[in-house]
């Protein structure tokens, strides 16, 4: 080994014959010496005319000797910073004098590069080729397409908004697991526990736990293979696409090269012949120089990555090949696939599994934060949708459903459900938005035999679906499998829907096609053992409506759900009102009965029927009592929309202890124009809003009136607070108390209106008020 103090020029002499027979990829070091000026463009040209790869290597090493220790070091340090493409690993050479065939002298040109003292630089340059030209403007060219691709997958998410509120959509984080499938004896310990949960602890679930980040950039970054395995529209499409996009915004001297492809384009990829045509013509083809480009890639496969999206068979000869490692034995290969294809042995060698499960419930919040601001409470307000959003499509549609001003705001719950499986549907079949009820036409007899397993199931009261009777891969897609492996010889497969409300939605559908079982259902829901099914009737009201979008008219002939909508509604209200009444004179919730009031007007509301509403305020005499129930905004908005209804009558509204948000409160103030506005509605309002802890909008409650309504008996936090709130007002307020003249006025009162009396128009009692009200009217 020559001393690490010699001149480049006697470095490099000193090992001539190691370095013509050890250097390799010719061109990277030609046109690194032409690019540095140490060769011309004829030196290069007339190089590269020799007959032999080691003439080549020769003619090289002697004119760079040639022209002294300057171009030695040069050639010195483009070795240095090329070595992985330049040098091969071990160099075995004869000794001289010697019998070559006995004997061997090993030599390390890594080693022998490493110990040349180079010259410390203030500024290193790296400006140096890793590779042959076509090969960096080939990388090029697949970074712009991986862009291109990146930026059209987003874009295809993006363009289901309306121009005007088309969110910045990318890459949102996923809980990915890495650990192994839990065994079939804790997934039947953990299903005997959800069991035993209230609907919403059950619900919230289908949300995966956080788990220890694990980012795209560094799964980028590892050169095992991955296997990403998950649920249909649970982001594993996503997940590839940003690692696309990371790859190609990195800043990177090394050639390297990264191919996508989309499984499900099988017809296409099928037909590729061979490496060259997957990758040229199918994937992104080259101008010139492929040969030299494809010599490079076989030659580094250790610097290429290829993605298979969707994986579900080996219909093409040369993925197979991939696959098994017979070409591109040192690629890093990612697959994605469905958890029932994992089965299927297609993937041979070792693959890193990490399991994709969807949002996170932070994820879910930062994600409906930036699709639908601050109406992701319609959203996060209902314990159904929001674990719903667990699945990114879902959540998807969730966003466009709730910020179309198309659509009602909020939307009702089955519009969404709707969506969500004409989108499915879509995405999987590949089918055009135009012509999507013709294809669920066609696939009517499929989607109907999903929707009877899922009505037995849930009559059942389970989420394990066996002896499906089809295996259409679109219906498929509503569905995650489970095969729990009973014996070495034996494998039980099972199914499960994505979301449980998913499951009820389907069985609405069955139950829809089969009217007579429809009378059964609602006697069921009076009973304990089946209180369950009430979730199926809201879906009902909604898809009993031939209103956009439309699903049940591609199944059932308009003529039966017509039939059906006759009595529907009569029998519905006729089912559960009489218990309702039974119950409020029994003053007590034990009753046995599992709707309410409210329940009713969700069902009116999804219904989207004024008529079944006038049925039912007339069945009421017009009293609608909510007194004690909790009102999100979702069934506010249903309260708002039966009240509306009714035009020829005002309705007498009871709101006793209520819990209103504000959101949810915006939705009622535009229905009391059709309320009776008398005691005791307007001081349950203001005790409702003096007593929150939300930011409630005062101004408007006040302009209903004129009136601050206070009772005399009430405690000192509700005076004190309506000081606040007249302080705060641009005006002097009109104060109506509610004063039953056998209660004396309490301490706290007279104190508070004191301190309020500058902010104070006038005093009055009830009576006066009431009757001043009447007198305006």
């Amino acid at each position: 080994m020559a001393c690490t103090s010699q001149s480049a020029l006697d470095y490099v002499t000193s090992v001539k014959r190691h370095l013509i027979s050890g250097l390799k990829n010719l061109s990277v070091i030609l046109e690194n010496l032409n690019q540095k000026g140490v060769l011309g463009d004829e030196e290069v040209s007339n190089i590269k005319a020799e007959k032999t790869d080691e003439e080549k290597r020769r003619t090289t090493l002697i004119s760079v000797i040639k022209k002294g220790d300057r171009a030695c070091y040069e050639l010195l340090k483009i070795i240095d910073m090329t070595r992985k493409r330049t040098l091969d690993k071990l160099l075995l050479l004869p000794e001289k004098n010697s019998d070559a065939s006995t004997e061997t002298n090993k030599f390390d040109l890594h080693y022998w590069i490493s110990c040349f003292s180079f010259k410390e630089e203030t500024q290193v340059d790296t400006n140096y080729l890793q590779g042959p030209r076509s090969c960096h403007r080939y990388q090029e060219k697949l970074k712009s397409n991986a862009k291109e691709k990146s930026n059209e997958f987003w874009a295809a998410s993006k363009n289901w908004f309306e121009g005007n509120k088309r969110p910045d959509l990318s890459y949102t984080s996923l809980v990915l697991d890495t650990e192994e499938s839990v065994c079939p004896s804790k997934i039947k310990k953990i299903k005997k526990r959800k069991s035993k949960l209230s609907r919403p602890k059950k619900l919230r679930t289908y949300i995966p736990e956080e788990k220890p980040d694990i980012s795209p950039s560094e799964l980028l970054k590892t050169d095992k293979n991955m296997l990403f395995v998950g649920k249909p529209g649970i982001g594993k499409t996503a997940l590839t696409h940003e690692m696309l996009r990371l790859w190609a915004e990195r800043e990177s001297k090394e050639v390297d090269y990264m191919f996508y492809f989309d499984m499900r384009e099988t017809a296409q990829i099928a037909n590729a012949k061979n490496l060259e045509e997957l990758l040229f013509s199918f994937f992104c083809d080259l101008d010139e120089g492929k040969d030299e480009v494809l010599q490079d890639i076989q030659s580094h496969s250790d610097n290429v990555t290829i993605i298979f999206d969707g994986l579900t068979d080996l219909s093409s000869p040369v993925v197979t090949r991939i696959l098994k490692k017979k070409l591109l034995p040192l690629a890093k290969i990612i697959i994605t696939c469905r958890p029932d294809d994992e089965d299927k042995k297609l993937f041979s060698g070792d693959f890193d599994r990490v399991e994709v499960k969807g949002f996170s419930e932070q994820t879910i919040k930062t994600y409906l934060s930036a699709t639908l601001g601050e109406d992701q409470t319609k959203v996060l307000s209902s314990v159904e949708l929001v674990t719903l959003c667990h699945v990114p499509m879902y959540a998807l549609m969730m966003a466009v459903c709730f910020s179309s001003k198309d659509a009602p705001q909020p939307c009702t719950i089955t519009e969404i459900y709707i969506n969500i499986v004409r989108y499915c549907l879509q995405m999987n079949s590949r089918t055009k938005n135009q012509k999507l009820n013709f294809f669920i036409k066609t696939k009517r007899e499929e989607i109907l035999s999903l929707a009877e397993v899922a009505f037995l199931a849930t009559q059942q009261k389970t989420v394990n679906l066996t002896d499906l009777p089809c295996e259409d891969i679109c219906v498929l897609s509503f569905l995650k499998p489970l095969l729990i492996k009973e014996a070495p010889t034996e494998t039980i497969a099972t199914y499960a829907f994505l979301h449980y409300t998913v499951q009820e939605f389907f069985a609405a559908l069955w139950l829809l096609k089969n009217p007579d079982k429809i009378r059964d259902v609602f006697q069921q829901c009076l009973t304990e053992e089946k209180k369950h099914m009430k979730h199926l009737i809201p879906f009902m009201c909604r898809l009993l409506n031939e209103k956009s979008p439309s699903l049940m008219k591609h199944l059932i002939p308009d003529q039966d759900l017509k039939n059906t909508s006759n009595w529907f509604f009569k029998e519905l209200i006729n089912t559960f009102l009489p218990h309702l009444c039974e119950q409020e004179e029994a003053d007590t919730e034990d009753s046995g009965l599992h709707v309410d009031i409210l329940f009713l007007c969700q069902c009116l509301y999804e219904s989207q029927s004024p008529e079944a509403c006038i049925y039912l305020l007339d069945k009421l005499d017009y009293h609608l009592d909510l007194s004690g129930d909790s009102l999100d905004p979702y069934p506010c908005c249903a309260v708002a929309y039966v009240v509306t209804q009714s035009k020829e009558r005002k309705i007498w509204l009871n709101l006793e202890d209520v819990i209103i948000s504000e959101k949810g409160m915006r939705q009622l103030f535009g229905c009391f124009k059709n309320v009776q506005w008398s005691d005791p509605l307007p001081r349950q309002l203001w005790e409702l809003f003096l007593i929150s802890e939300e930011q409630m909008d005062f101004v408007t409650l006040l302009s209903l009136d004129g009136n601050l309504h206070l009772p005399v008996d009430g405690k000192k936090q509700l005076y004190e607070r309506a000081v606040e709130v007249m302080q705060r007002m641009p005006t002097k307020v009109n104060v109506c108390l509610y004063w039953d003249k056998e209660t004396p006025a309490c301490h706290s009162l007279c104190e508070s209106l004191l301190k309020a009396f500058p902010f104070i128009s006038s005093v009055s009692n009830n009576n006066t008020v009431m009757m001043k009200h009447r007198h305006e009217k």
